[in-house]
């Protein structure tokens, strides 16, 4: 569309001659204070949850797996390096 079908085109022409319009200063400051009042909310709920919820798996159990798991192979090499030498 070119620049004249732009000016040409009735839709943009009413959508132009819309007036804008602001919200009171009362009525931002509500929901204002409603939106923070519900974070809050959320913040407090989400803060109250269990040790146990906050801790991922990735975080904690996934790294403690993985520690494990190279334990028990240095653990196997040394046995079977011990076995070959004879100790």
């Amino acid at each position: 569309m070119t620049s004249d079908g732009v000016e040409s085109d009735r839709l943009f022409a009413v959508v132009a001659s819309l007036k804008t319009r602001d919200v009171h200063k009362q009525r931002a400051d509500a929901l204002r204070r409603r939106c923070h009042a519900l974070l809050e909310k959320r913040a407090r709920r989400n803060a109250s949850a269990s040790v146990l919820a906050r801790v991922s798996f990735r975080r904690a159990v996934g790294p403690a797996i993985a520690v494990g798991w190279c334990v028990a192979y240095l653990v196997e090499i040394i046995h079977r390096a011990a076995s070959v030498y004879r100790f």
